[in-house]
């Protein structure tokens, strides 16, 4: 993959999807729709030290990588907030609640056209439905994915909507 050119990456050369398949073969779903500001907020673990002789030592030992996804209003043609009711209705836990995402970074790109592959990583994560409701823009339901460790680094081509693993 390849890096090239100058000057700031738009945020939207950051793309997140959902896999939404019922069944095992992936289709994925833009997130973002109406959403402002959507990060990867890696939140690490770091640990100071500072012994008795004066000497301090860092270390950084985790991350406990976390995506806030709000507003997120309810669309009836989308596939995500058809899983996101069904985890309200049902008040879905444990693995019930996990599901893989996709993370794509255009400006990261191989080839031109209809050959351009991006650098991309698919990732389990688990989905927290934080409220229900809202006002009367329309139904919300936001959601934080906490993500999983187990990333599997390789390209998207957005022509055939693949991921290919490296």
């Amino acid at each position: 993959m390849s890096i090239s050119g100058t000057g700031y990456v738009k945020r939207s050369e950051f793309m997140v999807f959902a896999d939404v398949a019922s069944a095992a073969t992936p289709e994925w779903e833009l997130i973002g729709d109406k959403v402002e500001e959507m990060s990867l907020e890696m939140n690490p673990n770091v640990e100071t030290v500072t012994d008795i002789t004066g000497n301090t030592s860092t270390t950084l030992d985790r991350y406990e990588v976390q995506t806030s996804v709000s507003p997120m209003r309810a669309k009836k043609e989308s596939k995500l907030f058809a899983i996101l009711y069904d985890i309200v209705k049902e008040e879905k836990t444990l693995s019930d609640v996990e599901r893989t995402f996709l993370c794509v970074n255009v400006f990261d790109k191989t080839g031109e056209d209809e050959s351009a592959t991006y650098a991309a990583w698919t990732q389990k994560g688990v989905i927290a439905v934080q409220s229900y409701g809202g006002n009367t823009q329309g139904l919300d339901i936001p959601f934080n994915i906490h993500w999983l460790s187990g990333k599997i680094h390789g390209t998207f081509n957005p022509t055939t909507k693949a991921f290919t693993a490296a």
